[in-house]
């Protein structure tokens, strides 16, 4: 589960747009479509803000043509709904609903195909931590704790094991034609991939259109450039302590930031369980607060702050040394401490 408020941004005059705030301006402008310019320097910033797979969204850009600025935001909602319809599980006939409903699906998309592959990639090199295949646990879960009275201490591990049985990216069946299940009653998500592989899709729309500082956030965040006064983009890392304080700032140039972590997604009030399952145990990870990556693109950060998260630290640099586009990771324990991993210069 990503947790969209805890990535704050910095408007050009340094003041924190606080936490309440910021779920207000973006709750108030989702259906609204355009907000600016606001800023009236050599460069005007232009805003859009939005909805990406159930998820806030926003786009900032500073640049010297609002119209273009909007008639590119409207191809970015193009291409944000075009995406949906492939990965989204709330969508009744999108690509990925289908697979799940049949257990296969003919002629896949491209872009299907392209993601699942790497998927199947970080399912191989995170030595399973990291898998889509976690469908069956994950509504497991949800329905346990939609009944009535239901056990604050989850299903049974009787039916966890059995439900594990459907667990296994190894179980996919891929080609370009098919993509099926070895298993009945599997299914995927990509939850834990889709947002950041839309944040580098709308990048690419605005970047194609000739904009060069600009900042993305579609559940996970990519910044391109600089602010119109010249500096990097600026995001927040808030603890995951409910007095959601500021732990770090994260300077973002060329890259993306997602973050990772349970404490936002809780199975019910009563519990202390949470979304995001680890797929070898069948229980939720517990090793941290919260996990951020930051990484060149925005589908390796969202891939890899949702497998950091479900494994021991441990293991995390024996997967880093796989993935060149990494650059930094953050972890931060239940207690509020952080932890950093660099790559080497």
């Amino acid at each position: 589960m990503k947790i969209f408020h805890q990535i704050i941004f910095w408007e050009m005059r340094g003041n924190m747009i606080n936490r309440r705030r910021f779920i207000t301006i973006s709750a108030a402008a989702v259906g609204m479509g355009l907000c600016g310019p606001s800023y009236g320097g050599s460069y005007d910033l232009v805003r859009w803000q939005g909805a990406a797979l159930g998820a806030k969204a926003e786009i900032m850009l500073y640049g010297d043509d609002p119209v273009k600025a909007r008639e590119t935001f409207v191809l970015c909602q193009k291409e944000i709904r075009r995406l949906e319809n492939i990965f989204s599980l709330y969508v009744r006939n999108s690509a990925i609903s289908r697979l799940n409903a049949a257990g296969y699906l003919d002629n896949p998309d491209i872009e299907f195909l392209d993601l699942l592959s790497r998927c199947l990639s970080c399912y191989r090199v995170t030595k399973g931590a990291f898998d889509v295949t976690i469908q069956p646990l994950w509504k497991l879960y949800a329905d346990h704790f939609s009944q009535p009275g239901a056990g604050s201490a989850g299903p049974s591990r009787e039916r966890i094991e059995e439900i594990l049985e459907k667990v296994g990216s190894d179980k996919i069946i891929l080609d370009s034609r098919r993509i099926s299940f070895e298993k009945p009653g599997m299914g995927i998500s990509l939850n834990g991939v889709a947002q950041g592989y839309i944040t580098d899709r709308v990048t690419k729309v605005l970047s194609h259109a000739g904009f060069g500082n600009i900042l993305v956030h579609m559940g996970e965040t990519y910044a391109m450039g600089r602010h119109g006064d010249g500096r990097p983009w600026t995001a927040g890392i808030s603890s995951p302590l409910k007095d959601h304080r500021i732990l770090l700032t994260v300077p973002l140039e060329h890259q993306a930031l997602a973050t990772s972590g349970g404490y936002g997604s809780p199975f019910s009030d009563q519990s202390q369980l949470h979304h995001l399952l680890d797929p070898i145990t069948g229980r939720s990870a517990n090793h941290y607060g919260a996990v951020s990556v930051v990484a060149k693109d925005a589908t390796t950060a969202d891939m890899l702050s949702t497998a950091f998260y479900v494994m021991a630290f441990d293991k995390v640099p024996e997967v880093w040394a796989k993935y060149p586009r990494l650059e930094r990771a953050i972890f931060v324990d239940p207690a509020g401490k952080v932890t950093e991993f660099t790559s080497p210069l």
